[in-house]
């Protein structure tokens, strides 16, 4: 069943004094996420004075920079401030997800049209991207998936000017990677990596960064106001229902990795070879839009990404209910929260050896009334108690050093990535066996939430 795009969220970037962001010349103002989402949803038409991709994009990046600075002083962040910091990312994440699928499904289109439409729209986003003089060179990190999906897009075309796009693309992608370098060994300079010492310095480009982005963006009018946001319940039993898992539960030194969000067309397939070939089981909560719709006859259509979900239970990944929209159900009640959870259960079911009995809420946020709605489809909340914020954080390193400081802390757990970009991938080869060495054990989970415990290799 089609629905239209839901926003609902407190935190309203549209309002009026919201943001404070210098406009780009020739361009004019940002839009606000859930407008941008709504142009590249429309059909297109003569009324349209200016490309609804780019300024997705535009859009796009600005919600990155509010994730970057909401966590730039992540380390001083306790109690109540930590609370609000994650409350205003949590509702950013949501904005940019809504905005991010759209986009996605616009450079799929955009990659299959004709040359002669395609390379222009192309050339436009690239130009943009490479010449803008208001973008900060690590602005540049927030466009490699992007990037990434044109390129893939375009591998098939032999066409000069297809041939010439890839090439452009290609010394992009390159220029991120020499970018993202720079800012991973700053990192690791200053605080180690996995079996390597600190070696002294500063992160002077990501530190520039982050002050010119503080000119630029006020982080104070992120934060919730008037209203103190709760701290999400610990995990407890749905009425008639099974006990959800957290990852408290495990017994020392066990890990399980999870994977939301996806599947994606390029990041799942690579986590994917990557857990075979370390031979670790892993979770993967998927999104029902992205597997297929339902019409309003109840006839289930799968799309082009489930034959992914069909490999990932092929290997003896087990998959996850996630909702239908990634919405935050806490606020959801009654027709609105089932569709929810009926929708994605229904698709999983219609892709061989998929279903399962596991549910994670979105944001991890629900009450008794959602844990209860769980009830009449068997399904058991599956949260976590890591969080690796790979969707706040597009520096690797940092990344990887904030799972293992949680897990020294916690020694056992539930980590949560995500499959829908490439920091879970890149993390990844470098964690497993850190933490094997360290004499952690990875895990898995049955269909119905019993621990699978997997031997070390």
């Amino acid at each position: 069943m089609r629905r239209p795009l839901a926003w609902g969220l407190a935190l309203a970037l549209a309002g009026a004094g919201m943001l404070t962001l210098r406009h780009l010349p020739g361009h004019g103002p940002v839009q606000a996420p859930e407008a941008a989402a709504a142009a590249l949803a429309a059909p297109p038409g003569p009324a349209w004075k200016g490309d609804p991709l780019l300024e997705a994009l535009r859009s796009d990046l600005r919600l990155h920079r509010q994730l970057v600075l909401l966590f730039a002083n992540e380390a001083s962040l306790k109690g109540r401030d930590l609370t609000r910091a994650l409350d205003a990312g949590h509702r950013l994440h949501h904005d940019r997800r809504d905005l991010v699928h759209q986009i996605n499904l616009t450079l799929a289109k955009l990659s299959a049209q004709p040359a002669a439409d395609r390379d222009p729209r192309i050339r436009t986003l690239l130009d943009w991207m490479e010449g803008d003089p208001e973008l900060l060179d690590l602005d540049r990190l927030a466009f490699r998936d992007t990037l990434r999906l044109l390129l893939h897009g375009l591998g098939q075309d032999g066409s000069t000017g297809g041939l010439a796009l890839q090439a452009r693309l290609t010394r992009d992608l390159a220029t991120l990677d020499h970018l993202e370098r720079e800012v991973d060994a700053e990192y690791r300079g200053v605080f180690g990596a996995p079996g390597q010492p600190a070696t002294g310095g500063r992160r002077e480009r990501w530190d520039a960064y982050v002050t010119e982005l503080r000119h630029r963006v006020s982080v104070a009018d992120l934060l919730p106001h008037g209203v103190e946001p709760t701290p999400l319940p610990g995990p407890g039993p749905a009425a008639g229902g099974p006990k959800e898992l957290f990852g408290t539960e495990l017994p020392d030194k066990v890990l399980i990795l999870s994977f939301d969000d996806g599947p994606h067309r390029l990041y799942t397939a690579e986590i994917m070879a990557i857990l075979k070939q370390q031979r670790v089981p892993a979770l993967f909560f998927q999104v029902g839009r992205n597997l297929g719709t339902q019409d309003a006859s109840g006839q289930v259509r799968l799309g082009h990404l489930a034959p992914l979900t069909a490999e990932l239970a092929h290997e003896g990944f087990v998959v996850g209910n996630h909702s239908y929209s990634h919405a935050q159900l806490s606020k959801e009640t009654g027709a609105p929260l089932d569709l929810e959870i009926r929708e994605t259960d229904q698709l999983l079911q219609a892709i061989p050896g998929a279903h399962s009995q596991l549910f994670r809420f979105p944001y991890g946020a629900r009450t008794p009334l959602q844990l209860q709605a769980l009830t009449p489809f068997h399904l058991r909340s599956v949260l976590w108690n890591i969080d690796s914020l790979d969707w706040a954080d597009p520096v690797p390193s940092s990344v990887a050093d904030r799972v293992l400081k949680v897990i020294a802390h916690e020694r056992r757990g539930i980590i949560l990535f995500h499959d829908i970009h490439d920091r879970a991938g890149k993390v990844l080869p470098v964690l497993i066996p850190k933490l094997r060495a360290e004499g952690y054990t990875f895990a898995g989970l049955d269909a119905k939430g019993e621990l699978v415990t997997a031997v070390n290799p």
